[in-house]
This record gives C-alpha cells, sequence and structure tokens, in this order.
C-alpha cells in the first residue's frame, strides 16, 4: 500500500466506486486529464484529527444519478436529483474514511464533517481545482476529479 496521501486517495476511489457504486473508472492519462464538464456537482467534507483538510469530488449530475441508480436498483432515469446528490455524499463519505483509514490506520480519531454538494459550471470547478492535489478519472464515459485542500 502506497503512502503517499494522493497515491492512497487514488486506489481507495477507484476500490469505492467498484464495491459501493459498482462502477469501473481508470486513472485518467498523466498530462492528459479530463476537461472539466458544462455543469458538474462539486461535493465536499472536511475532516479534522491528526491531519485535517478538505477532500472533494465533482462529476456530471449523470454520474452521480448513475451511482444512485446502480445503489437502488433502478434506471438512472427514475432517480431525482436528490436522490443523486445524497449518493454523490455518501459516495464522498465512504472515500473519505477509507482514505483516511488506509493513511492511519484505527487508532486516531477523526471528526467529520457532514458532505455538501453544490453544482458548479465549468469556470467555477477549475477555480476550486487550480492548485489543488487531485486526480482525474474516467468513469463508464464520465468525468471524475478528486481533490485535496485545506
Amino acid at each position: 500500500m502506497p503512502t503517499d496521501p494522493l497515491s492512497v486517495l487514488g486506489e481507495v476511489t477507484i476500490e469505492i466506486l467498484e464495491r459501493f457504486a459498482f462502477l469501473l473508472g481508470d486513472p485518467a492519462e498523466t498530462g492528459a486529464p479530463p476537461a472539466p464538464p458544462p455543469t458538474a456537482w462539486l461535493a465536499t467534507m472536511q475532516f479534522t484529527g491528526p491531519r485535517r483538510g478538505t477532500l472533494g469530488l465533482a462529476t456530471t449530475p449523470a454520474l452521480a444519478r448513475q451511482m444512485a441508480a446502480n445503489l437502488f436498483g433502478r434506471e438512472p432515469e427514475e432517480i431525482s436529483d436528490e436522490e443523486a446528490a445524497d449518493a454523490l455524499k455518501e459516495f464522498l463519505n465512504v472515500t473519505c474514511g477509507d482514505y483516511l483509514h488506509d493513511l492511519e490506520g484505527n487508532e486516531p480519531i477523526y471528526d467529520l464533517s457532514a458532505p455538501a454538494v453544490a453544482p458548479a459550471d465549468r469556470e467555477a470547478l477549475r477555480a476550486r481545482l487550480a492548485g489543488r492535489e487531485q486526480l482525474a478519472f474516467n468513469v463508464e464515459g464520465q468525468p471524475l476529479f478528486v481533490f485535496l485542500g485545506d
């Protein structure tokens, strides 16, 4: 298991995509991340403890809807925006918990904020990702950005 936080985050993200959302994700090619989509949902949550910061992800509403459909055993077109946003928040929550556990083990105690989701256009997403440690994935033809921040 790597100890570099970004490498750990990448492995955890792929594992949670498969285990939680029943989706396959591939890391974007180095130096060639996918373009931010015109419309995205940005999910963030803070953590405090031995490490403190923000974990965030951004993707299309369509991928969030697919996550929810896989979780609920329904078709994506049957999923409401609220259900899709809830699935995205829960995906982030599970990813954050596994990420911190893989970095620190069972001993440290962390306080986690409730995940929040907000819409973001392409420029707002670019601004949010700028200067942050981030990873990009291609998930079922949709972009997924995962980032760490203060």
